[in-house]
């Protein structure tokens, strides 16, 4: 009979870095099963290890628990619709000047794009706006040696 990996508390948190108090914590909110077994012989499965792993990718990007605690208690997690801001709710959001009448406008916490991936995106929109000055430069020049 094969037994299913179990890990201590201690294991755990080595393994997902998150500290123990806070494991213990986010059992005690509900978002994360209580461990199997009771006192010092209480353990955890690998549902409670993937359980803090999304927790974690949540939190590093920037949910707050009452949201994760949301997304958690839906079974579905795909099929869950983007909140909806309500009045008060504040926005943050990255506006970058491209070329004259071009904004490029970006939620971070929407988004899901890491700062490398931004900085290559506007890398690239900088080069496409400079290349079309280019552009209009020769035709301009082109326009002149005609005449």
């Amino acid at each position: 009979m094969k037994h299913e990996k179990t890990y201590t508390l201690d294991e755990l948190s080595s393994l997902t870095a998150v500290p123990k108090r806070t494991i213990r914590f986010y059992v005690q909110s509900g978002l994360v099963p209580k461990p199997e077994g009771a006192n010092r012989g209480a353990y955890y499965l690998k549902s409670h290890l993937d359980r803090l792993l999304e927790i974690q990718k949540w939190r590093n990007a920037g949910i707050s628990l009452k949201r994760i605690g949301e997304l958690l208690s839906t079974p579905d997690v795909s099929a869950i619709p983007d909140k909806l801001p309500k009045p008060g709710d504040l926005s943050v959001r990255s506006h970058i000047f491209l070329h004259r009448g071009v904004e490029l406008v970006i939620d971070p916490a929407a988004s899901e794009l890491s700062s490398a991936d931004v900085a290559q995106l506007v890398r690239h929109m900088l080069n496409f706006f400079s290349s079309q000055e280019d552009i209009e430069v020769q035709t301009e020049g082109e326009t002149e040696d005609e005449q």
